[in-house]
């Protein structure tokens, strides 16, 4: 068995799990436990966040997990800032760790949720003398906490690997996969994202898939290290996080359905190198949701995506787009 020095290092410690030929699954606990960790520990070391003081994040989801693991540990006070979207379950979850969730129900207008999460922390960075803001989605140290992943990666698969990403913040896709390239690899970088999500140009709108996709622009978004890009509606990814349990055992959350769905037509397009998919957390939280259905269409098992040459060139039927990002500026686009 594996010994750890700390909790902390066995809870933020990944797996990569053979799937099938030359296909592999990077399998974390909770994922965001890693920036959460390094991100923290570095605003420590810094003094920017000083013993017993208060962390703050927005986040309805994996982040405001792993910020409350850590903190936890470490014995600081937390407030996760979320909306509707943190349920009960969740929400009493986060509050066991010690911490304090605060959710938000006025979307502002237009500007949705996300404003109304930023503007309530400020107030409560106002407040709280002392208190860090990890800014998990502009802060660098989020995409440089996986640089061990890539590391581990490159050892054990091989300096040529696809690597298939879902993308939220931008920090385990574009982290991994520079660190990949600086360390010699030969990666070919493939984002997976969801419908109405403005991350790779489209409009924002409506997402029924959580943890995937995002209202807001992240500064760690690296579009340029892309090179295709693929959208998935909640309805596929459900699909193929069931069809990953049934055929492998292993009980995932949709977010790596995403990413075990685009994985099949990745490699008919790339059919020579090794396919690494992320898999960022467990299906614990899924149960009445992505797990609650065992009725799965074989339509599905064939589905295919449609090339696009445009983000936004896809009507509202579409499940499954993909197009060549050829490691592009998002203002190709724009």
């Amino acid at each position: 068995m594996l010994q750890y020095e700390s909790s902390l290092d066995a809870m933020r410690d990944a797996v990569l799990f053979p799937i099938g030929q030359a296909l592999h699954m990077v399998s974390f606990k909770a994922m965001k436990i890693v920036p959460a960790h390094y991100i923290i520990s570095k605003a420590r070391d810094r003094g920017d966040l000083q013993p017993g003081k208060t962390v703050v994040e927005t986040s309805s989801g994996n982040f405001a997990l792993g910020m409350a693991i850590v903190c936890n540990r470490l014995n600081h006070p937390f407030v996760a800032i979320g909306d509707p979207a943190i349920d009960p379950a969740f929400k009493r979850q986060l509050e066991m760790l010690g911490g304090r969730v605060e959710i938000v129900t006025d979307k502002k207008g237009s500007q949705g949720y996300q404003k109304a999460r930023l503007d309530r922390l400020q107030e409560i960075l106002a407040a709280e003398q002392g208190a860090f803001w990890c800014r998990q989605y502009d802060n660098e140290n989020n995409g440089l906490a996986y640089a061990n992943i890539a590391r581990e990666l490159l050892e054990i698969v091989g300096p040529r690997l696809i690597l298939v990403a879902p993308v939220g913040s931008g920090g385990s896709s574009c982290g991994i996969a520079a660190a990949l390239r600086a360390g010699g690899a030969d990666c070919t970088l493939v984002g997976v994202d969801t419908f109405n999500s403005v991350l790779f140009g489209q409009i924002d709108g409506p997402r029924k898939l959580r943890g995937l996709g995002n209202t807001i622009m992240p500064g760690n978004l690296k579009h340029m290290l892309f090179d295709d890009v693929h959208w998935v509606s909640s309805e596929l990814a459900d699909h193929f996080t069931r069809k990953l349990y049934k055929t492998t055992g292993h009980f995932r959350g949709p977010t790596t359905g995403a990413a075990f769905a685009v994985v099949r037509f990745v490699r008919n397009r790339y059919p020579d190198a090794p396919i690494v998919f992320l898999s960022p957390d467990d299906g614990s939280r899924y149960v009445d949701t992505t797990f609650a259905s065992n009725d799965d269409s074989p339509a599905y098992d064939q589905l295919r995506p449609v090339e696009i040459g445009h983000p936004t060139a896809y009507d509202a039927n579409t499940e499954w787009a993909w197009m060549k990002w050829d490691r592009s500026d998002i203002h190709r686009f724009q």
